[in-house]
């Protein structure tokens, strides 16, 4: 996949923060994907139309709860608003959308960043927020809508980098950091300033330090010490031809679009493992490596080279380095030192169609999950299970809310059977009991495959069975 623009996606959470009552659940080398929490139906949000510094800020909801009441904390940024000065409680009333005014207490005045939380003692809903402390329509307070990004236009090698800014906040100074490939740019050389003047777009060229030359690739950063605002970006460290930045010295094919990619389509333990390319470049010759579980591949054994030819679609078996024999996953990558085009994924070493030493079956897809059925205040927690692997078993582990249940108290062990789904009950350890939330985790030691959710520890209707 070549990556030839990183968009500052942590620059946008920043300026939109996203508030989702829920949790990640994962399993190796799988996207998390996000799993309600208990009666999360819809989620309550909220965002900032106007604030008069130091004075006031105006909220404006969406998808309230209809006859719940609702604490207003602020506190200070980073907090998430949690356990603020509470400055209003309020019913919601009908629900939906509306909008409230609250008083910025003097604690937080002088403050750049402020965290506004709304939280209901009663349903546990919440959401949160957090706003510039300047009066709306001045300086880049919250009349600047979006955030600021910025592409690759040109490299020459070892000496500079063009960037084209876009939608930067008008009247702010940003810092141009460079530094490691992997380091966000953070904490880099500063090596120019940029005023950003009436604000939006504009092109630039900095020089390249000398502490990163001959790097194969590097982080740029901008970033503002007044607003907080920033964006980062990355480059390949070769000179590029008419602008064709990031293309690793060599020449993206013509006409091709989209990114290769490649799944697994049979193993044989010890041995190979045969793939299913889709999408690849044409006329370009690939590095086929396999490397441990977890590297991406990155660095690994060369165990074949890959002529693409037309492009496309192919299937192709590769023989598993000695190194690896014994693994229980490896992970295999494709990438093209011309183009820098690469794919990777990685693989069970089980022979397809038998099960490996935990007893997975190759044949196994997905990824388990979990949900929240019931909760019995301090006494159990019954959980909804789905997709779980067959012949596995998984340890309960339950925690403080926020560790995903990581190191937690081991409560139970569940084995999966044929798998697919399954309702059971847990019994809430001692030293949980009293926690507003707690974490719960259900882990395999012999597959890896695991899934969390969190809840809360309140009674519903009907109650959790206690074990």
């Amino acid at each position: 996949m070549k990556r030839l623009t990183f968009v500052a996606l942590i620059a946008m959470l920043i300026v939109f923060p996203v508030v989702v009552s829920a949790n990640s659940v994962a399993l190796p080398g799988r996207t998390p994907v996000m799993v309600s929490a208990v009666g999360c139906a819809s989620i309550p949000t909220i965002t900032i139309t106007d604030v008069v510094q130091d004075n006031t800020v105006t909220i404006q909801t969406a998808n309230f709860p209809a006859g719940d009441t609702f604490d207003v904390h602020i506190n200070f940024y980073g907090t998430l608003g949690i356990g603020g000065t509470i400055v209003e409680t309020f019913d919601s009333g009908a629900g939906g959308t509306f909008t409230k005014t609250f008083t910025i207490p003097a604690v937080f005045h002088g403050q750049a960043r402020i965290a506004i939380r709304l939280v209901s003692p009663t349903s546990g809903y919440y959401a949160y927020n957090w706003f510039y402390n300047n009066t709306s329509a001045g300086g880049t307070g919250i009349s600047y809508a979006g955030y600021p990004t910025f592409g690759i236009t040109a490299v020459t090698k070892d000496q500079d980098v063009t960037i084209k800014g876009l939608n930067f906040p008008a009247n702010d100074t940003f810092n141009v950091r460079m530094n490691y490939y992997g380091t966000l740019g953070i904490a880099g050389v500063i090596v120019d300033t940029v005023d950003t003047g009436t604000g939006g777009e504009f092109a630039a060229t900095y020089n390249i330090p000398a502490p990163l030359h001959g790097q194969y690739r590097i982080a740029i950063r901008l970033e503002s010490p007044t607003s907080g605002y920033y964006a980062y970006n990355w480059f390949y460290n070769n000179s590029t031809a008419s602008g064709s930045a990031g293309s690793g010295g060599g020449s993206t094919p013509s006409g091709y679009v989209g990114i290769p990619t490649f799944m697994i389509t049979d193993v044989t333990q010890n041995q190979d493992v045969t793939i299913q390319a889709n999408n690849f470049p044409a006329n370009d010759t690939f590095n086929v490596l396999m490397n441990a579980y977890g590297t991406l591949g990155i660095g690994g054994i060369l165990v074949d080279t890959v002529a693409t030819g037309a492009g496309g679609d192919f299937s192709a078996t590769y023989t598993i380095p000695a190194a690896y024999h014994g693994h229980t996953r490896i992970a295999i990558r494709l990438e093209s030192p011309t183009t820098n085009y690469y794919a990777y994924n990685w693989f069970w070493n089980n022979t397809t169609g038998t099960t490996g030493g935990g007893g997975i079956p190759t044949s196994y897809f997905g990824y388990p999950t979990f949900s929240i059925s019931a909760v019995t205040h301090d006494q159990a927690v019954t959980i909804q299970a789905n997709n779980f692997p067959p012949n596995d078993t998984f340890t309960v582990r339950m925690n403080y809310y926020g560790t995903y249940g990581y190191a937690g108290t081991v409560i139970d062990t569940v084995q999966t059977g044929a798998g697919g789904g399954f309702t059971d009950t847990f019994a809430i350890p001692a030293i949980m009991q009293g926690e507003y939330k707690i974490a719960i985790r259900l882990e395999s030691p012999t597959s890896g495959y695991y899934a969390y959710n969190w809840f809360y520890n309140n009674t519903t209707s009907p109650p959790a069975v206690v074990p």
